[in-house]
């Protein structure tokens, strides 16, 4: 955390170094650990670190300050959106705009709008996500990064999947990947930097595990080796992410009717989900329940429903 001194009457490019590398070692933790490991402390650093405002500094100290407040904001509101603190969330994201907006970082504006929009896709609110990663696109093009456009256009095509739109998904799916392949992804700033291969497969393998939901089963065959793909891709600092695809990729093998496969690949999103602190990684596993649930006939699925049932969220 931050240290909590005195706020000095001038700061410099030093001061707001500092807060980057703190919000950097944040952002890490929430990645390894889920939202609930760290979300305390983002907001006490975010709150503490508005003060630095009132300090004098230079016009281009004052501008990587509001970038780096807006950033820490975002932060802290990704981490009470994991935790299920959805209007604190809100709040922190209100912030982050405003300080980003100050800072005329359209870049950053569209990773708001992202994360804000996912809060909405999390709860099948997906028409009002569309709405959202749509401004989002907007400042992602006016900063010129294809990068963050190939990030919302993913989204939206999760949004458009899970409303049987097997049109658009597939549209804004294609949009994704090339917009992703002529981004600078090495460029990325740290907000987005977890937006490379490894994640645009997993989202890939994910949007079709929505349309073999709302449209058809077959979109399994593409849900699986692409999910396996993210599984594999992602290091060991991107625990929540792989556990989540993890549970993508147990419910397509329950839907192709590969019960064993999928109580192996559901005891390993079970056992990862025991060791991060997110709400979101507990709601995912409770549709992989009921799906499980469907098949009691086979003992592997009733394995799965079982042992997700016994399930308990660290937070």
């Amino acid at each position: 955390m931050v240290e909590q001194r005195r706020v000095p009457a001038r700061i410099g490019v030093r001061d707001v170094v500092r807060l980057e590398e703190e919000t950097e070692r944040l952002r890490g933790m929430d990645y390894r650990q889920g939202g609930g490991a760290c979300r305390d402390s983002v907001i006490v650093t975010a709150a503490w670190s508005d003060q630095l405002l009132r300090a004098k500094s230079t016009a281009a100290v004052r501008t990587r300050l509001l970038v780096a407040l807006a950033d820490i904001h975002n932060l802290a509101g990704w981490t009470c959106f994991d935790t299920g603190l959805e209007q604190a969330a809100s709040r922190q994201w209100d912030r982050a705009l405003e300080l980003a907006a100050e800072a005329g970082h359209d870049e950053l504006v569209a990773n708001i709008h992202y994360r804000s929009g996912r809060m909405r896709l999390h709860n099948a609110r997906r028409r009002e996500a569309l709405e959202i990663f749509e401004l989002g696109v907007v400042a992602a093009k006016r900063a010129g990064s294809r990068h963050a456009v190939a990030m919302l256009r993913a989204n939206e095509a999760w949004a458009h999947a899970g409303l049987g739109d097997q049109g658009m998904a597939t549209i804004r799916l294609r949009q994704a990947h090339e917009e992703f392949d002529r981004a600078a992804v090495g460029e990325a700033p740290g907000w987005a930097r977890f937006f490379d291969e490894t994640d645009l497969s997993g989202m890939t393998g994910v949007v079709h595990t929505e349309l073999a939901r709302t449209v058809d089963p077959s979109h399994t065959a593409m849900a699986i080796p692409a999910l396996a793909a993210a599984v594999a891709g992602y290091s060991e600092g991107m625990a929540r992410s792989r556990a989540l695809s993890l549970i993508a990729l147990a419910a397509n093998h329950l839907v192709d009717g590969d019960f064993d496969e999928a109580d192996a690949v559901g005891e390993r999103a079970v056992g990862l989900a025991c060791e991060v602190a997110s709400i979101r990684v507990a709601d995912r596993l409770q549709p992989l329940r009921h799906l499980a649930d469907r098949y009691r006939g086979d003992p592997h699925a009733r394995a799965l429903a079982a042992r997700i049932a016994a399930f308990t969220p660290i937070l």
